[in-house]
């Protein structure tokens, strides 16, 4: 028999061996199988093939004549140990090989042979009990291929991927032995490399855990990877991972999916932690991470089972600059201010830049962040602790701790993408916080200095900034301390009324300071409306009433500051007697304009007016020129009468001072 082996392939015809190589393999799966090229056989010391020009038909309709050529194959496999039930490949090298991997409008796919293209029926599950049995004996000598290129086609949604340079060598010495696969291939111009090593592949195939060491290099990314694999159940990947990528936006345009954004952002990526990989489920443990300039380290674990992913993470991150991951700002539109000004003297518009949330419903996700500080425009919060839960679209925040200008609060945020139109809502309580930074970083307003506390509810919705200012609505309380209202000194102003609202170089350096500033807010459609202002202040009591209308980042607002006969500050009573001058504060946010409402004032009762400058003239400084309150007096017994001195003109009488005044 062993002399038949040795001779039969020098007797029998190789177009025998042709005519019945095809013949079988066009039984067994309907299609041809075509050895065009020469060809050899050879049983001893092992069965041996060789072939060139080798072609493999398409299933019927595919886009090609053929599912795959080769220039040359070349199989051998060693006869005696076959003969004992081991399987020895002595060499299987396959040259410039070409597959084309169809499906087809229907969802077939082209390698499904042998049943008209069906899907083969699902594999019959192993009786309860029933061993496996351990896989037989498998050696492998010269394992190659070299030059190859694999298509894919997909003809219900035209997609159509290509692997080029496709090389690999695979050594497997043994089962017991250290298994090696080296190879790569170019996709979308960009060479990428795969080493891999199974240290045990028999308990691999067996369905045991066993180690494995992985690396993927190239251009868009490199891959590390060093743990244990099981492939049993869901299969199961147990190890230390190492993920660089130079640029997410390079390779995220590399797979088919650009992200759109902005300059020296979503740049390099870096990954480390031990994986615990099974099934659709996957978590880091003592995971680092880094994005740009943001770093962070904690826990992590994404699952992918349902329509999005779900992540959930605890992470301590060092300062979170979002900035540069947030839309541009829009050009400021500017205003005329109406006195004749070029319009860039008048207040910025807000943005009508569309906003964006439709990235919230890309995924779900759970978070515990401590940051050592966020940068959000142009607000800068120091450290805070940050819960938030990302659902449907819907981002609610919890900063149970935050630090703010040398202040303190608490916030919850929802922030709602799910729909076509955002909405915000926001309940807030802060106390100790500087008010001039926070407010000219929120708001561009300069006006108002102190520490401020507050607690309040608002919510808006709109598409752009614009609309959502012009949408707010809500309500709180306010409180300042120990500050002062910057552009105007309201107690100069009884000093000399008309030089402390028409100096303009003189606003700009004056100012009221106040122990106590506070009251009540409600704000509808975007215009803030408050009846109760009340301030203290040495020699003043102020009340207040009037609205903020923040779409046109303007002021309409009456004060009604009092003279009061005391230095008693704070703690003093609001209804103090003294004299009131109305004072209203109109104008944008940049130029607000303070004019005292002299009639009201002149339809006080006269003898009340006359009361209070009894007791003011002496209490004011500068409001009577030196002398002028002189009086002729009874001189002493035995005293020549003086002469009567000479009366003041009209202006350093205090009474001519008001009538004219008020007849201004």
């Amino acid at each position: 028999m062993l002399g038949i082996a040795i001779a039969a392939p020098f007797f029998i015809p190789v177009s025998v061996y042709k005519d019945q190589i095809e013949t079988r393999a066009k039984a067994a799966t309907g299609r041809a199988l075509a050895i065009k090229g020469d060809m050899r056989l050879s049983l001893f010391p092992a069965i041996a093939i060789e072939a060139t020009d080798v072609s493999f038909a398409n299933a019927e309709g595919a886009s090609t004549p053929d599912m795959a050529r080769l220039k040359s194959l070349k199989v051998a496999v060693k006869l005696m140990p076959l003969l004992r039930g081991a399987l020895e490949i002595d060499s299987f090298v396959l040259e410039e090989p070409v597959i084309v991997l169809e499906i087809d409008r229907q969802g077939r796919g082209n390698w499904l042979v042998g049943s008209g293209g069906a899907a083969p029926a699902a594999p019959a599950q192993a009786s309860a009990g029933a061993s496996t049995g351990a896989p037989g004996e498998i050696r492998l000598g010269e394992i190659k291929l070299r030059d190859g290129r694999l298509t894919y086609i997909d003809a219900r949604t035209g997609e159509r991927e290509e692997l080029t340079a496709i090389n690999a060598t695979v050594g497997l010495p043994d089962l017991d032995s250290p298994m090696r696969f080296d190879g790569g291939a170019t996709w979308r111009g960009k060479a990428m490399t795969v080493k891999l090593e199974v240290d045990k592949p028999r308990a691999l195939l067996a369905g045991q855990a066993a180690d494995v060491s992985l690396l993927l290099g190239g251009d868009p990314m490199k891959l590390g990877f060093k743990g244990q694999v099981a492939t049993s159940g869901q299969g199961r990947m147990q190890g230390d991972v190492d993920l660089a990528i130079p640029s997410v936006k390079d390779l995220a345009a590399w797979v088919g999916k650009p992200i759109d954004a902005r300059p020296n952002t979503m740049g390099a990526l870096a990954i480390s932690g031990k994986l615990d990989r099974q099934g659709s489920k996957t978590s880091f443990a003592g995971a680092r991470v880094s994005l740009d300039q943001l770093k962070g380290a904690g826990d992590i674990s994404v699952d992918t089972a349902g329509p999005k992913p779900r992540l959930q993470a605890k992470l301590a991150v060092e300062k979170l600059d979002i900035n540069p991951y947030l839309p541009p700002e829009a050009p400021a539109q500017r205003s005329g201010s109406g006195s004749g000004t070029p319009a860039a003297q008048g207040p910025q518009g807000w943005s009508e830049q569309p906003i964006d949330l439709s990235g919230l419903r890309a995924a779900d996700a759970d978070l515990d962040l401590t940051v050592g500080g966020l940068v959000v425009r142009k607000i800068e919060i120091g450290k805070g602790v940050i819960k938030a839960q990302l659902k449907d679209g819907k981002l609610a925040l919890d900063l149970s701790e935050l630090a703010l200008y040398q202040g303190s609060g608490q916030a919850k945020v929802t922030l709602d993408g799910s729909g076509q139109v955002p909405a915000l809502d926001l309940r807030l309580s802060l106390a100790g916080v500087q008010a001039e930074p926070i407010l000219k970083a929120a708001a561009d307003f300069e006006r108002l200095s102190g520490a401020f506390a507050t607690e309040g509810q608002i919510a808006t919705r709109g598409r752009s900034q614009k609309e959502m200012v012009s949408a707010l609505g809500g309500q709180g309380k306010f409180a300042f301390t120990d500050g002062a209202i910057k552009g105007i000194n309201l107690a100069a102003m009884l000093r000399n009324i008309t030089s402390a609202f028409t100096d303009p170089m003189a606003r700009e350096t004056q100012k009221t300071d106040f122990s106590e500033l506070g009251g009540t807010y409600a704000i509808a459609q975007g215009v803030l409306r408050n009846t109760d202002l009340a301030m203290k202040s040495p020699l003043l009591r102020i009340e207040g009433k009037g609205t903020v209308d923040l779409p046109k980042k303007t002021v309409d607002y009456r004060v009604e500051p009092k003279a009061v006969m005391t230095t008693e500050g704070q703690g003093g009573q609001m209804q103090a007697a003294g004299l009131m001058v109305p004072v209203d504060v109109k104008g944008p946010w940049s130029d607000l304009s303070y004019r005292p409402d002299l009639a009201a004032l002149i339809q006080v009762d006269p003898s009340k007016v006359l009361d209070a400058l009894k007791g003011a003239i002496t209490s004011i400084p500068g409001l009577l020129s030196p002398g002028a309150a002189s009086q002729p007096t009874t001189p002493p017994a035995g005293q020549a009468p003086q002469p009567p001195a000479q009366q003041a003109p009209a202006q350093q009488n205090p009474l001519g001072t008001l009538r004219n005044l008020f007849s201004r």
